[in-house]
Parts: C-alpha cells; sequence; structure tokens
C-alpha cells in the first residue's frame, strides 16, 4: 500500500484517524490551559512517568489518543461523568495538541499494547515496559478496559516545531483566551505557522 491508498483508506472512514490526540492535565481547566501554554512555550511534551501517570517500567512516555476528534469528545464527557460519580481527580481536559500520525511514529511513537499487565511483562524487555496498559476481562467486578482511547505513546518526551501542531480548546472563551496570550506576549509566530485551532465544543454539540 501506498501513501496515497493509506490516506484515501483514513479519509472515507469515521472510526479512524491520522492525527494522534494529547490531552493536557491539571487540577482545573485554568491549571490544563497553563500547561498547555508551557508546552507550547517549550516545544516539549515531557513524558509521565509511573508516579505522575500510569506508565508501566522505568521509562517516561508521552500519552496521546488515535480516536476521532468526535470519539476524543466522548471520552471527555465520559472522564467528566466518571469523576462527578466517584469523585477522584480529573485525568486529562479538553486541552491540547494533535500531530500527524507518521510524524509520531518517525518520532518513535507507537500504539500501546494492552494485555494483562503481568502477562505483558513477562513477554517484553524492561525497556519497552512503556507500552503497556493493562486490560483484563476477566474479573466482571473489576473490569480494566481502556481500548476506547486508542492509546499511543511516545518514549521519553516529544518535541515538535509549531508547524507539527494543530491546538485543541474546548470553547469559544479559551480560543479568545489563545489568541489574547500569543498577542500580548508577541507570540504571533506560533498563530502563523501552527495548522490549526480547534474549539472542540462546536463537536460535543
Amino acid at each position: 500500500m501506498d501513501f496515497s491508498e493509506w490516506r484515501n483508506r483514513y479519509k472515507n472512514r469515521n472510526d479512524i484517524s491520522s492525527r494522534l490526540t494529547h490531552l493536557t492535565k491539571g487540577d482545573t481547566y485554568e491549571d490544563a490551559f497553563k500547561n498547555l501554554l508551557k508546552i507550547l512555550e517549550e516545544k516539549t511534551i515531557v513524558g509521565s512517568t509511573t508516579e505522575s501517570g500510569f506508565i508501566i517500567g522505568n521509562k517516561p512516555a508521552v500519552c496521546l489518543q488515535e480516536a476521532p476528534l468526535n470519539a476524543i469528545a466522548e471520552n471527555l464527557l465520559y472522564e467528566k461523568k466518571l469523576q462527578e460519580q466517584e469523585g477522584g481527580k480529573v485525568r486529562y481536559y479538553a486541552l491540547g495538541l494533535r500531530f500527524n500520525k507518521m510524524w509520531c511514529y518517525k518520532k518513535g511513537g507507537r500504539p500501546v499494547i494492552y494485555e494483562e499487565k503481568e502477562l505483558m511483562k513477562s513477554l517484553l524487555p524492561e525497556e519497552e515496559y512503556w507500552r503497556i496498559v493493562n486490560y483484563n476481562l476477566s474479573d466482571m467486578k473489576h473490569v480494566i478496559d481502556w481500548t476506547h482511547e486508542r492509546e499511543w505513546r511516545v518514549p521519553e518526551k516529544l518535541e515538535f516545531e509549531y508547524s507539527n501542531i494543530e491546538v485543541l480548546v474546548p470553547s469559544n472563551k479559551y480560543y479568545k483566551r489563545f489568541i489574547e496570550y500569543c498577542i500580548q506576549e508577541d507570540k504571533l509566530d506560533m498563530l502563523q505557522e501552527i495548522n490549526g485551532i480547534v474549539v472542540l465544543n462546536t463537536i460535543f454539540y
């Protein structure tokens, strides 16, 4: 299959995406927005660890979702409902960046391996543990299944240029705040070079 055939297959299906999405963390939307701006200023996403995320092993990894934007929106609504019902920390907000999948692949990004953690650890060398996401449907009272995220990971960190990204914001409010930030902080190069800005609540509703 050549590139044009690969691209056409993606263009004609709505269950897969040629983009990978990284959503930012924070205790609040405001924290997540500040984290997004920090990532943009540094042009680097630092990988999560066992302590700061759900990474297995000692190697940090940047987490992304392969799901199309409509599925990303559904995942965000699910996270919100889960937090309202069970409490605890929100894992990510509707703020982030999107990358071309082929570009991420060349950066070392790969789909995670969904499997029972201990089984997969027995099959992989320790330096590849970062690719494991625990998966277990054997216990009806404690199902472990995150496959809806279609997760990819990049080991260590992900460095980029503005021309590599699209920026995701949750609403028109944050769209305006992002534009104001670029103007006030003299970062018009960022606005000129990014591939676009996606306002996610236009997909939610």
